[in-house]
């Protein structure tokens, strides 16, 4: 989108210095050249899927590590709707802008998500140009790698930047471009028309990948990710067939604790994750998930976490006291702070849970109650597996939505869905402040991001979300 995004070093960049398998053997970064490196397609995949996580960003190593997965994804949208949940305690005012809802066109947390999202949808459709080169018998699996890719960031760009009031989605980009040049200027597709690619690309995603690629994203990655795509257009028909696809025919299986899914590379339960080593992380160089939430310098490797990230004791009230979730995912930090934070992301080196199976029971059973339908399982059995698995009471029969949306609430805590959820619901909650208790209704213009004003000043048919004109 921007110009920078589309000069020939992003190639080298994002296949090389991002890779996110160690299986790759690659020339190093200053001996190869863009050409060499589009001829070598399974380069370019793991190029792109390291983008999604902490890899380089187009300006130069670490400039945007955490931008996608590694941080902002996940933080912002929990930010987003920080109110009675969680406060930002950090120096980093971007944070602190997103968490009061005082963002600008600048805030520079905003622009690398933008610029990396679009420099990994770029990559992707430079995949799908040069599927020639890679042998007969792999096209097929690297361009559903490609669609996936796509699939998701742009789900992940529309839902932070849909603005519903204009019935704006986002700029559809569907060919790569290298040069300055050749950069397309679109303006931004309507929300239906953006979902729709969305769900077109993890469609066919889902029927050119296979069941499992290792660490790669695979046909169950993409059925669960069309499960996210379906619950938050609405569409609950098709999110219920799709999750219950991945609970009935997917190797996942619900982990033994709470902890299995998090601070581990060998979750039993993990749909799609991005890999993480001592090498190649987001969060051993003042960025990533565990930079901000981690605050235990003697358990938590590398020593990097600061602890920016407080959990709000109205929010920790809202477990029961012997929930595993509150007793052995929240704790009480040392960085100085006094504060409390989650456990979820206390070691750097271990893979990041982007979609998981707990996430999918929680679907089914939503859409189950919605429809009044018992597909699978019946809704209630969907719920009290995860709070069993928690050590918290189980629910009696029927289990009603508020039910399941408080279970998402809870388990999902920290994860980056909770302002997502808060939009599709519309959900409005009370804060206590020194005027008196305020409502908080989530489907405003201030919850949508602004475009970042480089892409404005760039890309002239782009038009500004409503709040920020």
């Amino acid at each position: 989108m921007k110009n920078k995004l589309f000069k020939k070093i992003l190639v080298v960049l994002a296949v090389i210095t991002v890779s996110c398998s160690d299986k790759l053997d690659p020339t190093p970064a200053n001996n190869v050249t863009a050409d060499q490196a589009k001829k070598n397609i399974e380069l370019l995949v793991a190029g792109a899927y390291g983008l999604l996580g902490s890899g380089a960003g187009p300006s130069g190593p670490n400039i945007q590590e955490g931008a996608l997965y590694g941080t902002d994804l996940l933080l912002n949208g929990d930010l987003l709707a920080s109110e009675n949940y969680m406060s930002w305690a950090g120096t980093f005012s971007q944070y602190d802008e997103v968490a009061h809802k005082e963002m600008s066109s600048t805030n520079t947390s905003i622009v690398r998500m933008w610029n990396k999202g679009y420099s990994a949808i770029n990559l992707s459709n430079i995949i799908l140009a040069n599927l020639a080169n890679a042998p007969e018998a792999d096209r097929d699996r690297f361009k559903g790698h490609a669609l996936f890719i796509r699939g998701v960031v742009q789900f992940e760009l529309l839902r932070f930047w849909a603005d519903p009031t204009q019935n704006l989605g986002i700029p559809l980009m569907t060919e790569g471009t290298e040069r300055f040049e050749d950069i397309k200027s679109p303006s931004r597709a309507n929300i239906a028309d953006s979902y729709a690619a969305v769900i077109n690309d993890l469609t066919q995603a889902k029927s050119l990948l296979p069941d499992d690629d290792n660490d790669l994203g695979n046909a169950f990655s993409a059925s669960a990710f069309l499960a996210r795509v379906y619950l938050q257009k609405g569409d609950y028909v098709k999110a219920l067939a799709e999750a219950n696809n991945v609970i009935e025919n997917g190797s996942y299986e619900l982990p033994g604790s709470v902890e299995g899914a998090f601070n581990t590379s060998t979750s039993p339960e993990s749909i799609f994750e991005i890999q993480q080593t001592t090498q190649n992380n987001a969060g051993t160089s003042n960025d990533g998930l565990t930079t901000f939430y981690a605050c235990d310098p003697d358990n938590t490797p590398g020593s990097t976490g600061r602890g920016d990230v407080q959990v709000d004791s109205a929010f920790i009230d809202l477990y029961e006291p012997d929930d595993k979730r509150m007793t052995e995912l929240i704790y009480e930090g040392s960085c100085g702070k006094g504060s409390v934070t989650s456990g979820k992301w206390k070691n750097p080196y271990t893979n990041i849970a982007v979609i998981r199976l707990s996430e999918m029971y929680l679907v089914r059973a939503e859409c189950n109650v919605r429809l009044g339908t018992a597909t699978g399982a019946d809704p209630t059995d969907d719920v009290n597996a995860i709070r069993a698995k928690a050590g918290a009471s189980l629910y009696a029969d029927p289990v009603t939505l508020d039910d399941v949306l408080n279970e998402r609430d809870l388990e999902l805590a920290f994860e980056g869905q909770r302002i997502h959820d808060y939009k599709r619901t519309g959900k409005t909650v009370i804060v206590e402040t020194d005027d008196g208790p305020v409502e908080i209704d989530y489907s405003g213009d201030e919850f949508v991001l602004p475009i970042p004003q480089s892409e404005i000043n760039t890309n002239k048919n782009v038009k500004q979300n409503t709040f920020y004109q």
